[in-house]
């Protein structure tokens, strides 16, 4: 009896220290790769100005956003080709989606969620659709499209905004200066993400922060200012805000394991 009871202690602490190694490992693969919640996607994408529709993926049990809030135009229509697993809503009342008239036509967010595939005649099974969205603002009227295609697991963002484009970004920033990989360039946004960190207005190893040196390794290997930033996940705006914090102080020496002093 006291052996059983020895045995069965023993694999019970065995099997919290293997619950506890597994659960180190995963926050720290969660730390070193973090899931951002937002994907930024530009007007010229969504548009089909670059050449390909964005693929945006949908999961059981998560809804996804699609924000037109940074553009500040208004949703005047929706298409959705095959509702056979997606169901579609918005933040505001527009005609075909509404069961009553809508006095004040228009919204600014759609919300998309995976569903159970339903059996609709006459429709084929797919695993993706096409999402066709009318938008109107004060410039004129655009059409943006969107993929969109069942995935699984866990999401790897619940927010899609749709941004201006990275030049129009670029002249909106009156205190930045145009960026390349050349030059001392990547070393001045470096020496800001030191004075950030200094300054605890960035946390080292925090999931900005890794963003943040995803996009300087794209910059060091020769990637433009604009490509670097959009395929880390990081906005124009702040890599302006550490390339202002990093010409207000000295170069650094990398060689010196030193911060900079403010």
């Amino acid at each position: 009896m006291k052996k059983l009871q020895y045995s069965t202690m023993m694999f019970l602490s065995f099997l919290t220290l293997a619950i506890g190694v597994i659960g180190n490992g995963r926050r720290a693969i969660s730390l070193e790769t973090p899931t951002p919640s937002l994907r930024r996607i530009t007007v010229a994408e969504a548009t089909g100005k670059t050449g390909s529709t964005p693929t945006l993926y949908l999961v059981p049990g998560y809804g996804l956003n699609i924000s037109f809030i940074p553009t500040g135009e208004i949703i005047e229509k929706v298409w959705l080709d095959n509702p056979q697993f997606i169901t579609l809503d918005v933040d505001g009342c527009l005609a075909g989606l509404s069961r009553q008239a809508c006095p004040q036509p228009g919204a600014t967010v759609v919300h998309l969620r995976r569903i159970e595939e339903l059996d609709i005649p006459g429709l084929p099974r797919t695993n993706s659709t096409l999402l066709t969205v009318i938008t109107t603002s004060r410039t004129g009227r655009r059409v943006y499209t969107f993929r969109l295609s069942k995935g699984s697991g866990m999401p790897q963002y619940h927010t899609v905004e749709v941004i201006v484009s990275a030049e129009v970004a670029l002249a909106r920033q009156t205190s930045f200066v145009s960026l390349t990989s050349s030059g001392g360039d990547w070393q001045t946004i470096e020496n800001g993400v030191r004075v950030a960190v200094e300054r605890r207005l960035l946390r080292q190893g925090s999931p900005l922060w890794y963003r943040i040196e995803n996009f300087l390794q794209r910059l060091k290997s020769g990637s433009s200012t604009i490509e670097a930033a959009n395929l880390s996940g990081i906005s124009v705006e702040l890599v302006g805000k550490l390339q202002e914090l990093g010409a207000r102080q000295q170069p650094i020496n990398n060689s010196s394991p030193s911060l900079p002093q403010s």
